[in-house]
């Protein structure tokens, strides 16, 4: 589930201009960039027969993690520490109901929250695809409608050539802007 992930963080960015669009890119991956690190070491192994990742996507871990990364920004306000918080948590909320296994409440606990959504994720759906992708998709196009109309409600009284400037995505609106 990755372009959630990403919706996620362009919908914290659309109500919270003041935080860096590129903490909360990040942030909203911490917990899989620690999965990849612990993986690659051995601790959370990524096999089928043996998956575990309890150490990065717990919800104790993901917890402390979006604190530990939110406290970097502290110089910023409370605000953007709470965006940027709000960014990496979002990872977990996202994940809870179409993760690969359920999801611990904490490492080593053996409680695990949420459903097994992956035989229904797997399952083909409309046109082929299979439902976890329509349940990305509809994730997705949400989280961008929510950064569009805070963007748009947030500079509604700017000109529309100085409006499309101001959104998170305006480098690819800019490079392709007719004026």
């Amino acid at each position: 589930m990755y372009a959630p992930h990403f919706a996620a963080a362009l919908a914290i960015k659309g109500r919270t201009p003041e935080a860096p669009l590129w903490a909360l890119l990040i942030g909203a991956f911490v917990p899989d960039l620690l999965w990849i690190t612990l993986a690659r070491i051995g601790i959370e192994p990524a096999q089928t027969s043996n998956f575990f990742d309890d150490w990065s996507h717990s919800l104790i871990s993901v917890g402390v993690l979006a604190t530990l990364y939110a406290v970097l920004f502290w110089p910023k306000g409370r605000l953007v520490c709470s965006a940027i918080w709000l960014a990496v948590f979002s990872h977990f909320v996202l994940d809870f109901p179409v993760h690969p296994k359920r999801l611990a409440l904490a490492p080593m606990t053996h409680i695990y929250l949420g459903w097994d959504f992956l035989a229904w994720g797997s399952r083909p759906g409309w046109f082929g695809a299979v439902n976890d992708w329509w349940l990305q998709l509809f994730v997705a196009c949400t989280a961008i409608r929510i950064c569009h109309r805070s963007t748009a409600r947030a500079y509604a009284s700017e000109p529309r050539h100085r409006r499309s400037c101001r959104t998170p995505w305006a480098p690819i609106t800019n490079a392709f802007s007719l004026h």
